[in-house]
C-alpha cells in the first residue's frame, strides 16, 4: 500500500528450472503464442509469461479460442492478437482487493473470535446469505391451513372423476387457518355445508400454452442443473467440465475438445454452432420441431458476454457415439449440456390447458387439465419445474359444459402448517450470488468450496446450515464492517472491476478509494470490538471436571464449550448444535410439548441422530430423545421417560419397547 498498490510477485521456489528452460525456448523462437483461458485469469497468466521470460512486443502474439478442437485452434492461430491489459488490470485489482480484505480482517478475527480464522470480501458475504436465512428459520412461526378437496364427476361420464380445490368461500381467496377466517366459521361447518350442496360448473376456459425451452447452459445454471438432476457439487462439476473442455481421445487419434469454454455468463451461440445445430434437428426431427429462425436468448444485466455459452463443440457428437470414451460422470454431465443445447433450439410444446370453475353454496372450486398437442423441444429434455413456486396439478378432465351438474364422490380437508424459507442447496446459493451480482462465473466453486473448508457452514443432506462459528464470524464482522458484507455494497465492487475489464475504469483509483475508508474501520475495530470468545454459556449444563460454569470458544474447527476457570481446569463440551432442517422436519401427531403444549417435531443434531424439540423454539428449547419413546401396549399412547428408567425398564421388559 505504500507504492500504491503495486503487486510484487515472486517465482515460487523449486520453479526457476522451468522458467530457464521456458526462456531458453523464447530467445531460439522468432515468434511466441501464449494461449491460456480466455478469461481474466489466462490473460493475467499470459501477461505474467510475458513479463518473467522477457518477452518482447513484437515477439508476444495472444491466442484466444473457445473450444479445444482442430478447427479453433487453428483459427486462432491465423487471428492472434494482443495481451488485453485491460483484462490483466481487472484481475490484478480483484487480487489486491482481496489480499487487502483478507490480511485486513484475518487477525481481526484472531484476536476477537480464535486463532487460525479467516474473512475475505466475496465469501463473507457468502456466509451472511447463509447465516440471514439460518435466522429466518430460527425466527419462523408456523401458520396453521386447511385444503379442501372435493371428487367429483360429471353426469355424463360417472366413471371419470376429478379432483377441485376450494379456491374461495363466501367471495374471498379461501384462507382457514388464520385467525380472523377461523372466527367467521369453523372447518367442520364448511364441510357440513359443503356435503349438502348442489355442484354446479360456473366457468370453463380452454386456452393454449406453450413450454418454452430453457436457454443453453452458461456456468452458473450448468452448476445449479448438474447439482439438482446429477447430485454433482460446485467442484466437481467443474473438474468434470475442465477434461470435457480439455479433450478426450475419441477412437484412435488426437484428444477432442467436447465443449466449449465452461466458465461464461453468456447464452449467445456462435453462428457456426446455430448452423449446425439447425441442420441437424432438420436432418433427426420433423419439420415442425425447428423454428423458422434461431432462438436468442437475453443476457443478465451482470453478463459480460465475453465468451459463448456451454455447449457441445459439435453437435454431430451426440452421447451416445462419445459414451464408449467416456467414464460415468464425464457422460451423464456431457449429455446434460448436449441435450440442453440443442433443446434450446427446438420448437417450444403446445398444450390445451382446461380451467374448470365449480359452484358449491359459497364455496367455488377449480380444476386444471392439461393435454399436450405437440411435444417440441421436450422430445429432448423434459420441462424444468420452478422450485420457488406449488407445481399446478393438471389432470385428464372430463369434457365439462357451463351449467352442468357434478356428482360429488368425496370431499376431505386436511390441515397444514406453513413452511419457513428453504435452507441454500450448492444450487440455490449459485443462484443467489448470480442474482446478487457477487462474485463471477470462476469463482462460484471455489467461494462454496472455501466456506465449507473454513467450517463456516455444513452440507447436511445436501443443504447449507450455518455452524456456530459461521454464525459468529458474520455477526462479529456485520457490527463492524456493515459496508464490506453489504450485498449490494459488494456487487457494485463486482462492477467496478467489470468497468476496469472494459477499459472505464483505473484498478489502482478503484482498489485505493476502498481501502482507504476501510484500513480506518480495521483499526478502529481492533481497538473497540467486544471480543466474542469467552462469552459465559447460557445453557445449564456445567463443566464436567469441576461443575463450574461453561465459557463459549472457537477453533477452525468450530465452536465448543470451555470451563471459565481455564487453565486450572480443562474440562471441556462439544457445543450443542442441533442444526436441524426444519423444511424436512415431520410434524408428530398427538406429542405435545410437555413445557408449553405445542407440537413436537423431528430434527437432526449435527451428528446424525434424530430428536423431538418444541415447534415454539426459540421460545420454548425443551427437547426429547427419541431414544426414550415408549409405546404402551394399553392404548397405543406415547410417553417419554428419562433414561436411566428406559436402560432399567428394557432389561427387564424388552418386549414393551418401541424401536424407532
Amino acid at each position: 500500500v505504500e507504492n500504491n498498490y503495486e503487486p510484487l510477485y515472486e517465482i515460487i521456489p523449486g520453479k526457476e528450472n522451468i522458467i530457464k528452460e521456458l526462456a531458453e525456448a523464447v530467445k531460439k523462437s522468432d515468434m511466441v503464442y501464449l494461449a491460456p483461458d480466455p478469461d481474466r485469469e489466462g490473460e493475467a497468466i499470459a501477461w505474467h509469461l510475458k513479463e518473467v521470460l522477457g518477452i518482447p512486443d513484437e515477439k508476444t502474439k495472444r491466442v484466444v479460442y473457445q473450444a479445444i478442437t482442430k478447427k479453433a485452434i487453428q483459427d486462432a492461430i491465423k487471428n492472434p492478437g494482443e495481451i488485453n491489459m485491460n483484462l490483466v488490470a481487472a484481475q490484478q485489482g480483484r487480487r489486491v482487493l482481496d489480499r487487502l480484505v483478507g490480511f485486513s480482517l484475518s487477525p481481526f478475527l484472531w484476536k476477537k473470535v480464535a486463532k487460525n480464522l479467516s474473512a475475505g470480501r466475496v465469501q463473507s458475504v457468502a456466509v451472511r446469505i447463509v447465516v440471514d436465512r439460518e435466522r429466518e428459520i430460527e425466527a419462523f412461526i408456523p401458520e396453521e391451513f386447511w385444503r379442501i378437496k372435493a371428487i367429483l364427476s360429471g353426469q355424463e361420464e360417472k366413471g371419470k372423476t376429478f379432483e377441485a380445490a376450494l379456491i374461495k368461500w363466501d367471495n374471498e381467496k379461501f384462507e382457514l387457518g388464520n385467525e380472523k377466517a377461523q372466527s367467521k366459521i369453523p372447518v367442520n361447518t364448511i364441510l357440513e355445508i359443503l356435503k349438502k350442496s348442489k355442484y354446479t360448473v360456473s366457468k370453463v376456459e380452454k386456452k393454449e400454452a406453450k413450454g418454452r425451452p430453457a436457454p443453453p447452459f452458461i456456468t452458473s445454471t450448468l452448476q445449479q442443473a448438474a447439482s439438482t438432476q446429477l447430485y454433482f457439487n460446485t467442484t466437481k462439476t467443474m473438474s468434470v467440465a475442465q477434461k470435457l473442455y480439455e479433450g478426450i481421445e475419441l477412437e484412435k487419434g488426437s484428444p477432442v475438445g467436447l465443449i466449449t469454454y465452461m466458465r461464461t455468463d453468456s447464452t449467445r451461440i456462435a453462428p457456426e454452432a446455430i448452423e449446425e445445430v439447425r441442420d441437424f434437428i432438420k436432418q433427426t426431427y420433423d419439420a415442425p420441431y425447428l423454428p423458422e429462425v434461431p432462438a436468442v436468448y437475453s443476457q443478465s444485466k451482470n453478463a459480460q458476454d465475453a465468451h459463448e455459452a456451454i455447449r457441445p463443440t459439435s453437435v454431430l457428437n451426440t452421447p451416445d457415439k462419445v459414451k464408449p470414451f467416456l467414464n460415468k460422470d464425464q457422460y451423464r454431465l456431457y449429455e446434460l449440456i448436449w441435450r440442453r443445447f440443442v433443446a434450446s433450439q427446438m420448437n417450444p410444446s403446445v398444450y390445451h390447458v382446461t380451467t374448470v370453475q365449480i359452484q358449491a353454496d359459497k364455496g367455488l372450486f377449480e380444476a386444471k387439465g392439461r393435454v399436450t398437442i405437440f411435444d417440441g423441444f421436450t422430445v429432448l429434455l423434459p420441462e424444468q419445474k420452478k422450485e420457488s413456486k406449488e407445481e399446478t396439478k393438471y389432470q385428464d378432465l372430463p369434457d365439462l359444459k357451463e351449467n352442468a351438474i357434478c356428482d360429488l364422490n368425496d370431499l376431505n380437508a386436511s390441515q397444514h402448517f406453513t413452511k419457513p424459507p428453504a435452507r441454500y442447496s450448492e444450487a440455490s446459493l449459485v443462484r443467489a450470488l448470480e442474482k446478487e451480482g457477487i462474485g463471477r462465473p470462476s469463482t462460484y466453486a471455489p467461494i462454496i468450496k472455501t466456506i465449507q473448508e473454513r467450517g463456516y457452514v455444513r452440507l447436511v443432506s445436501r443443504y447449507f446450515h450455518a455452524t456456530e462459528l459461521g454464525k459468529a464470524v458474520n455477526d462479529i464482522l456485520v457490527s463492524n464492517f456493515a459496508q464490506i458484507l453489504d450485498l449490494q455494497f459488494t456487487a457494485e465492487m463486482e462492477s467496478d472491476l467489470d468497468y476496469v475489464e472494459q477499459g472505464d475504469k483505473d484498478w489502482i483509483k478503484v482498489v485505493d478509494t476502498f481501502y482507504r475508508p476501510f484500513a480506518d474501520q480495521v483499526n478502529s475495530a481492533i481497538e473497540n470490538a467486544e471480543p466474542l470468545k469467552n462469552r459465559p454459556y447460557e445453557g445449564t449444563e456445567k463443566c464436567p471436571v469441576c461443575q463450574s460454569d461453561l465459557v463459549i470458544r472457537y477453533s477452525t474447527n468450530g465452536a465448543f464449550l470451555g470451563c471459565s476457570r481455564y487453565p486450572e481446569c480443562k474440562g471441556l463440551l462439544p457445543y450443542p448444535e442441533p442444526a436441524s432442517d426444519e423444511s424436512e422436519a415431520e410434524e408428530m401427531e398427538d406429542i405435545a410439548c410437555p413445557d408449553c403444549g405445542k407440537p413436537m417435531i423431528v430434527k437432526t443434531s449435527r451428528y446424525g441422530k434424530k430428536f423431538l424439540a418444541c415447534s415454539g423454539y426459540p421460545d420454548c428449547k425443551k427437547t426429547l430423545s427419541l431414544e426414550n419413546r415408549w409405546k404402551s401396549n394399553r392404548d397405543g399412547k406415547e410417553f417419554f421417560w428419562p433414561a436411566a428408567i428406559i436402560r432399567n425398564a428394557n432389561s427387564l421388559y424388552p418386549s414393551t419397547r418401541t424401536e424407532m
